[in-house]
């Protein structure tokens, strides 16, 4: 999906996913390529609703990795 590829891109330039070991970048992808996200942004009909999901789904990855703020993995 263009919408998936092109937030897969905004987080890859992101200054978080720099921080990711190579394990949590391949299981990122497999987020954003899984069958549950593919659906939950298939059936909203903006893509602000749908970057909306996206960023939500990002930021639950974070918080699941430890993620407290800009000092993060410093």
């Amino acid at each position: 999906m263009e919408i998936i590829d092109k937030f897969r891109e905004m987080i890859r330039n992101s200054w978080t996913y720099a921080k990711f070991t190579v394990e949590e970048a391949d299981r990122w992808n497999d987020v954003l390529e899984s069958v549950s996200t593919q659906e939950a942004i298939k059936i909203l009909s903006s893509e602000k609703n749908q970057w909306k999901v996206l960023q939500a789904i990002y930021s639950s990855y974070l918080d699941g990795l430890g993620y407290d703020g800009f000092n993060w993995r410093d």
